[in-house]
């Protein structure tokens, strides 16, 4: 099956291409038309933009000083607007298609892989496991990416390892007597959530300091890359074995999980009040998440360094300013600030994601040059200031800043329900 899904995408090559090429020329008929002289004709090229849809992000034009002010507004709102409907696609699930009697695990995971964008590494090897390519039965049917790997996983006696090579997913050998994975979790869009472990305390001198905690691991596809994880414990509902409901520890808290590098997990603490002795399991346990996540990548290039002053660049809905530069004793100070138009508290002083974006310059050779140090400037729910130090020996004339954000940011709701989880 493998062998005819690559024989497709070769047959298929040159038609791709043409209807590329169409699209592109579409896209510059529609972009002039922002500029036409009749309102009418402009708003249907602008609806025109819009309904092609998120793939032709990359073949907008970029915003200049020479870019004329009606293309400029209508242009800025269909990126943004594009980029929106991009995030929100990508916090959908993955979907897989692949069937065969006998189909080796590499290319299994293979397939999985270039099929979802999700990055699959063997770390079996690492840790003095077996390496076997074992044949494998599959019959996966647009089904949903982690339930896909878990059936795989589970069929060739492997799991992860949440430790290992960051932004992917990263198998190894399954310890003897550990479960499999497929019937432990639940799987709602691009997440997989799992109960890991519950702890009950009693008290023995003060009876009403009685708790338990559940840990439950929460993985989402590679491909995507969140800021936060939210779960309000108002949304979430258990029911003992016994039909009776397990009332959570306070309603009215918010349980928040700030995601920084490259994780592709995070562990969410839910903590319960302690149920009556008689309870032995909770019989099924459902809340929503609610995940910020990052849109498309914008990149924000300036030169003309040692001339520049609050100079603005706007893609999407996000507004990057070069305020200055400037000789900070023997560094050369790059200094910038960063306004998204819905943050949705995405740059709360806890969160760190938004020192990760890359951010240097490149020389006069072309070479990219890494700052030391970064300082933070300014900070507000929706815009945050960062001053950039270099190692420069000189003036920066020749060299250019760039700096990579997201052009917006989503928040998304996610449904889950988990089942028959064992007391202790």
């Amino acid at each position: 099956m493998l062998g005819s899904v690559l024989m497709f995408g070769c047959v298929l090559a040159a038609p791709l291409d043409a209807a590329g090429d169409e699209l592109k020329l579409e896209v510059r008929r529609l972009v002039r038309q922002l500029d036409a002289s009749q309102l009418v004709e402009r708003e249907e090229a602008e609806k025109g933009l819009l309904e092609l849809g998120p793939k032709v992000l990359d073949l907008l034009p970029p915003l200049t000083e020479r870019t004329p002010a009606e293309v400029r507004l209508r242009l800025g709102r269909v990126r943004q607007k594009l980029q929106q409907i991009a995030a929100k696609d990508a916090a959908k699930e993955s979907l897989v298609t692949l069937s065969g009697d006998a189909m080796p695990l590499s290319k299994v995971l293979a397939a999985l892989e270039e099929q979802t964008g999700n990055k699959i590494v063997d770390y079996r090897a690492r840790f003095g496991h077996e390496v076997t390519d074992l044949e494998l039965k599959v019959d996966f049917d647009q089904t949903p990416f982690w339930k896909a790997l878990d059936e795989t996983l589970d069929q060739a006696k492997l799991t992860v390892y949440q430790f290992g090579q960051q932004r992917a997913i990263n198998v190894v050998g399954r310890d003897e007597g550990q479960l499999p994975r497929r019937a432990r979790a639940s799987y709602t869009g691009p997440f997989r959530i799992e109960p890991l472990i519950i702890v009950a305390q009693r008290d023995l001198r003060d009876p009403a300091a009685q708790w338990m905690r559940l840990k439950m691991e929460v993985a989402w596809e590679p491909r995507l890359n969140p800021i936060s994880l939210k779960q309000k414990m108002a949304d979430l509902e258990a029911v003992s074995d016994r039909g009776g409901a397990l009332p959570v520890d306070d309603r009215q808290a918010e349980l928040e999980v700030p995601i920084d590098g490259d994780a592709t997990a995070v562990n969410l603490i839910v903590p319960w009040k302690l149920p009556p002795r008689e309870v032995h399991k909770i019989a099924r346990l459902s809340g929503k998440l609610i995940a910020m996540i990052q849109g498309k990548i914008e990149t924000f290039t300036f030169d003309d360094l040692p001339r520049a002053k609050n100079v603005e660049r706007r893609v999407a809905g996000v507004t990057v300013t070069l305020e200055q530069v400037r000789k900070n004793n023997e560094l050369q100070e790059v200094r910038i600030r960063v306004r998204f138009d819905e943050a949705a508290g995405a740059l709360a002083s806890y969160r760190g994601w938004i020192f990760n974006n890359d951010a240097y310059l490149i020389g006069p050779d072309g070479k990219r040059i890494e700052y030391e140090t970064l300082e933070t400037t300014r900070q507000t729910s929706s815009e945050i200031g960062v001053a950039y130090l270099f190692f420069i020996d000189g003036p920066l004339d020749n060299h250019k800043f760039v700096y990579k954000t997201p052009g917006v940011i989503v928040a998304s709701e996610f449904e889950y329900q988990v089942e028959d989880v064992e007391l202790p």
